[in-house]
């Protein structure tokens, strides 16, 4: 590899004993971004309706808060680095604060998605200074627990903002319906602030990393060439051009990393990682899980509430089962073969989109949220399997003293896939639903496992050729 580590520019500050008071603000300021794609999710179809704006307007509610977190993500961290990581944590709470009143007062879709933009940007700023933290001002057993306390809720926080979020906008409190959705997160975010002041030692990084400003744009402009005449090319055919860019974007962003790697630098993705063998079928594998589970998820809550008639709340709760299993399948998959646990993960992921599929197609309009919940949890359960054995794929092939650039790169890659993701899936949906709502649905949930199978092959088809070989004289 030609990764390299950038000589120390300063000392790291010794962290002060972080306070269980301090933990419980970082778990809740980890919360904050996480779920806030779950309660968008859970309220598409009251936004739309409110705004008055298509499925392609929708897409981009979600797809911008993806693109604004993935391109910032490693960013967030670096800047928490060099400034102090308190201090762009308390930025970050603030300006996440700000931007979800600018999103529950929107009156029209460009003021939408300007709030989401700065949501996702503000998002990217304070999580990765929520695990540096911990790490920088916990040792020993109270470390090992305040770092499984975090995994925990990272996997619960998709039913979290389901659930939440359904109840929130169903409960409509001060007739504010889908707008209490981002309401209730200045509430949160001032309490946060507050005891972020007192209770969250600050910490600075001992490499002064600087900030791949090229890399960035470049990223984000390569997302943006696919992004939007997917997701807008059916209403505005003229953003079909902006295909013509992914080529040079991509050759532009290869270039740029590997002379930054070549030079000693941290670049946004590591051209490197791409070329350690095993590793880009770790990246494609996490890409691709990501990639279906988030159009899954769009597709599926804007068909309930849509076309089967669920309230937001019945919507969210049917999907309260996913979280649960996805939890579970997290703490099983850390045992299994990456390998197996993979193609295992995919056969259960695609039985829970078959399932949806026919309960959908079965019932129509006459579906209860209990028939949904198995599929979802299926879909939860496989998922976790698949995401564990992909991550560790990819760290099982790259040296340890480079874990932290490859779980970087792959943090942004699953952020922009979970942008793509959703805008392919909706578009794939909505042109057919001519066809009726159960054949899309069931189209995009096909298209959507034929991927994941393709994907397992690939991978299972990798793991045997590195499994070394039988000893004949062991048997």
């Amino acid at each position: 590899m030609r990764l390299q580590q950038q000589p120390a520019q300063g000392p790291a500050t010794e962290a002060a004993t972080l306070s269980p008071v301090g933990l419980g603000v970082l778990v809740a300021c980890q919360i904050l971004p996480q779920i806030d794609f779950s309660i968008v999710n859970v309220a598409l179809d009251p936004i739309g309706r409110s705004l008055g704006s298509a499925a392609n307007g929708l897409v981009l509610v979600v797809a911008f808060y993806a693109l604004a977190f993935a391109t910032l993500l490693a960013a967030g961290g670096r800047l928490g680095d060099r400034y102090g990581r308190k201090r762009l944590l308390l930025a970050g709470i603030a300006g996440f604060g700000l931007a979800s009143g600018l999103c529950g007062l929107a009156g029209s879709l460009p003021m939408m998605l300007f709030g989401r933009l700065l949501q996702g940007a503000c998002g990217a700023l304070l999580m990765p200074q929520i695990l540096a933290t911990i790490h920088a001002s916990l040792h020993g057993p109270r470390h090992r627990r305040a770092v499984g306390i975090y995994t925990a809720i990272g996997g619960l926080s998709v039913a979290i903002g389901q659930i939440l979020g359904g109840w929130l906008v169903s409960a409509d409190l001060f007739g504010l319906g889908w707008r209490l959705g981002f309401f209730v997160n200045l509430p949160i975010c001032a309490a946060a602030l507050i005891l972020a002041l007192r209770n969250v030692p600050d910490s600075r990084g001992a490499e002064l990393r600087s900030l791949d400003f090229r890399g960035m744009g470049l990223f984000a402009a390569f997302l943006l060439c696919l992004l939007l005449p997917v997701a807008l090319g059916g209403a505005w055919p003229a953003m079909h051009w902006l295909l013509l860019g992914l080529v040079p974007a991509g050759l532009a962003l290869w270039r740029v990393e590997s002379a930054l790697e070549a030079r000693g630098e941290r670049p946004l993705m590591p051209p490197s990682l791409f070329r350690v063998p095993g590793a880009p079928v770790g990246f494609l594998a996490q890409g691709a899980v990501t990639f279906c589970y988030s159009g899954f998820l769009f597709v599926t809550a804007l068909c309930l509430q849509r076309h089967i008639g669920f309230s937001p709340r019945q919507s969210g709760d049917s999907f309260g089962s996913l979280g649960l299993m996805f939890f579970l399948g997290s703490m099983i998959g850390k045992r299994q073969d990456n390998g197996q646990a993979f193609v295992l993960g995919a056969i259960i992921t695609v039985a829970g989109l078959a399932g949806c599929s026919g309960c959908l197609y079965a019932y129509g309009r006459d579906l209860h949220l209990w028939q949904m919940m198995l599929g979802t949890g299926l879909v939860g359960l496989g998922n976790a399997f698949m995401l564990t054995s992909a991550y560790r794929i990819i760290l099982s092939n790259i040296g340890v003293q480079h874990a932290g650039e490859a779980s970087a790169a792959v943090s942004t890659m699953q952020q922009g896939c979970y942008a793509l993701g959703t805008a392919v899936a909706a578009t794939l949906y909505g042109r057919m639903l001519g066809q009726g709502y159960p054949v899309a649905f069931m189209a995009t949930m096909g298209a959507l496992s034929l991927i994941l199978l393709v994907v397992s092959a690939l991978v299972w088809q990798r793991q045997r050729a590195v499994r070394p070989p039988l000893d004949p004289m062991a048997c």
